[in-house]
């Protein structure tokens, strides 16, 4: 996949996939500068103990050329994306949810993973199918690259995808 190849995700490989961007995930949040992570602690603790993502997590994965800079070609990025939300569910309580998204590009791969909280909260997002797979919760096996990212600016709108939401992030 950072090569650009075509390769088939079966479900094994997904779970592994996705277990992969989490934990790199993860290891990215530790070397940002930051007052406080943008994903919480605990999911050090929550990977190490399940050995894949959290039922809340979702993980996508995506294909784009990597961007030409001054220096040349940009073999990795990383984009940590943290937002608070409240909202009012079905049942109307209004409730506050801590959303992160994690994109990582290596060469020409991408993948991201959406962590929410406080555990058990549903949502949807609605760009599966775009320009992204998703890899988590795993499904059946799909021929990986889908329709390419084409410009930095649709990586993103892929990166921030809580600035397009319109309505409820509760399902």
């Amino acid at each position: 996949m950072i090569k650009g190849e075509i390769v088939e995700l079966v479900p094994e490989a997904q779970e592994i996939l996705a277990t992969w961007t989490l934990k790199t995930a993860l290891m990215c949040q530790v070397m940002l500068p930051q007052t406080q992570p943008n994903l919480p602690a605990g999911l050090f603790t929550d990977l190490y103990r399940d050995r894949q993502p959290a039922e809340e997590m979702k993980v996508f994965c995506g294909y784009m050329m990597p961007p030409q800079y001054l220096n040349g070609l940009s073999p990795m990025e990383n984009r940590s994306v943290p937002r608070t939300i409240r909202d009012r569910g079905a049942d109307g309580q209004v409730y506050e949810a801590r959303v992160t998204v994690v994109t990582i590009r290596i060469g020409y791969a991408v993948v991201q993973v959406v962590s929410v909280g406080p555990k058990g909260l549903r949502y949807e997002l609605g760009f599966e199918g775009a320009y992204v797979e998703p890899l988590w919760p795993v499904r059946k096996t799909f021929s990986w690259p889908p329709r390419a990212l084409k410009t930095l600016k649709d990586f993103n709108a892929l990166a921030d995808p809580l600035r397009q939401v319109r309505g409820s992030l509760l399902a």
